[in-house]
């Protein structure tokens, strides 16, 4: 059966509609701290993906299952829950792509030099200094 990407579609989709509004960002940087539930798990499984697409390139069969679980595990709902998790307000769903961007910042040097499968529910790193 061939692997559905919903959840990488979906995904990037999303923030790529967030990067094209061009909408004014929110006082101060968001941090980790200051998201709802909805908004941490929407960051939280963007970066869980981000973990497994990194083993994926590393090891492709390792890789391939991780994303089959994932795919399994979140369901063909993916789509909607990603949808309903995002902020409606454009200040606050670009200050949370924001914060996204400085935790795959923080995240890189483990996403290129130990993509490992045990790393998947790893805690969200600490974000990058805002620039």
């Amino acid at each position: 059966m061939p692997m559905r990407p919903i959840p990488t579609v979906v995904l990037l989709a999303v923030l790529t509609l967030l990067l094209a509004t061009g909408c004014a960002r929110e006082r101060g940087p968001l941090e980790v701290a200051d998201l709802t539930a909805a908004e941490r798990r929407f960051v939280t499984r963007y970066v869980v993906l981000e973990r497994a697409r990194a083993v994926a390139l590393a090891d492709p069969a390792a890789g391939t299952g991780l994303l089959d679980s994932l795919r399994a595990a979140w369901g063909d709902s993916a789509a909607a829950v990603a949808r309903a998790d995002m902020p409606a307000r454009p200040a606050r769903a670009a200050a949370v792509q924001d914060l996204l961007q400085r935790l795959l910042a923080a995240e890189s040097d483990s996403l290129v030099h130990a993509p490992r499968p045990d790393r998947l529910d790893a805690p969200l790193p600490t974000p990058a200094p805002s620039s």
